[in-house]
């Protein structure tokens, strides 16, 4: 909804400042939905609408990880189903066939571990720390046979420490404070539906 009126790349500063100050609106709407009680309003959507955004939002999560599953450097900005399969298949000289194995073998793991908790209540906590679990044994797999040497595609160094503040970057002044507005509400809905 930004970009509609502010370029990402045209003006950054001005972008990051909308998408900071988009997001306090976004906060500050549930927070208020939630001190007033009126999540019900959610209720006035219609069934389809909520099933059609959720199977839409997944496909577009589950496309954006394909570049990771397959261990593709090169892939496209954009979200559209066209779009990313046309770069997943254009860069098929890219995949890596150990990255593919071992996202293949968590996912697999990931699935058992859901299974495993809906099978039996008792265990919902394998579901809830599988993630944490693969995180931590896919790091101390790389780490410890060197897998960037040997065909694996890994994120490398991040950087330490906590992110700055981003008070200073809200902007609740000039022409854009509605857009920011605007953009926070609808934000806020979606992300509470």
């Amino acid at each position: 909804m930004l970009t509609q009126q502010v370029s990402p790349t045209g003006d950054p500063v001005l972008f990051l400042q909308l998408a900071f100050t988009a997001t306090f609106f976004a906060g500050l709407f549930q927070a208020s939905l939630g001190f007033l009680r009126l999540g019900f309003i959610i209720d006035f959507l219609s069934k389809a609408t909520l099933i059609g955004f959720m199977a839409g939002a997944a496909i577009i999560v589950s496309l954006q990880q394909l570049k990771s599953l397959l261990g593709i450097t090169h892939f496209t900005k954009k979200m559209g189903f066209i779009p990313v399969m046309t770069s997943v298949f254009h860069n098929s000289q890219e995949w890596s066939w150990q990255t593919i194995l071992m996202g293949f073998s968590f996912l697999v793991f990931l699935l058992v571990a859901r299974h495993v908790s809906m099978r039996r209540p008792k265990l919902f906590w394998v579901s809830a720390a599988a993630p944490l679990v693969c995180v931590i044994l896919s790091t101390f797999l790389v780490f410890a046979f060197k897998a960037q040497h040997h065909g694996f595609s890994v994120i490398g160094k991040l950087q330490e420490g906590l992110n700055p503040p981003s008070w200073n970057m809200l902007q609740f002044h000039g022409g854009h404070l509605g857009l920011s507005m605007k953009t926070g509400l609808v934000t806020g809905i979606i992300s509470l539906t």
